[in-house]
């Protein structure tokens, strides 16, 4: 994985972003934490948005309407990253079905051997 933390307008120490990066979490998986607690407290005191608001939001927030509050578009950002997860799981998952297939095809017994080895 590559991930770009060249200095830019923040003024954090690269070197330790580099460390925290490596031996904590990526930025990614700081921020799905962070969104996840905040959720998770506007859930308990009952500011989040409905359950299953985030698609309506989602297509909300391209049109005219009201602006959305930072909850809701915090609610929305989730569940879009939700969505760029699921799909990149599905990805991942096609092409390994395939590349087994392929395996299949040409070696039987090396297929069988590689799915054993994940039951």
């Amino acid at each position: 994985m590559s991930q770009d933390i060249s200095a830019g307008p923040y003024q954090g120490v690269p070197e330790i972003e580099v460390a925290v990066i490596k031996e904590v979490a990526s930025f990614g998986q700081q921020l799905g934490i962070i969104s996840e607690a905040v959720r998770e407290l506007a859930e308990k005191v009952g500011a989040m948005p409905p359950a299953n608001s985030a698609h309506e939001l989602s297509k909300k927030s391209g049109e005219a309407s009201r602006a959305l509050t930072p909850l809701e578009k915090l609610d929305v950002l989730i569940e879009r990253v939700g969505r760029v997860k699921a799909a990149y799981h599905e990805s991942v998952e096609r092409d390994a079905i395939r590349a087994l297939e392929r395996l299949h095809r040409v070696d039987p017994g090396a297929s069988s051997k590689l799915a054993a080895r994940f039951r």
